[in-house]
């Protein structure tokens, strides 16, 4: 039971490439609204890309399990 709470837990830890993918996220997003205003499609694939793309990325993304544990 105990071991079944401890896998859970570790499941869910982000890693260093999660947070950094998610931070990409945020600033394509970001990027994408000022983008948007002007006439180019540039904004509009911005957007799309972060919110289908890279925050899916991040929260789908393990990240490698040896180096969790040696922490």
């Amino acid at each position: 039971m105990a071991q079944k709470k401890a896998d859970k837990i570790e499941r869910f830890k982000f890693g260093k490439i999660n947070i950094l993918l998610f931070i990409a996220a945020i600033v394509a997003i970001i990027t994408g609204f000022i983008i948007v205003n002007s006439t180019t499609t540039f904004g509009t694939i911005l957007l799309v890309l972060g919110y289908a793309v890279l925050i899916p990325l991040s929260l789908l993304v393990r990240p490698n399990s040896d180096k969790l544990k040696s922490k």
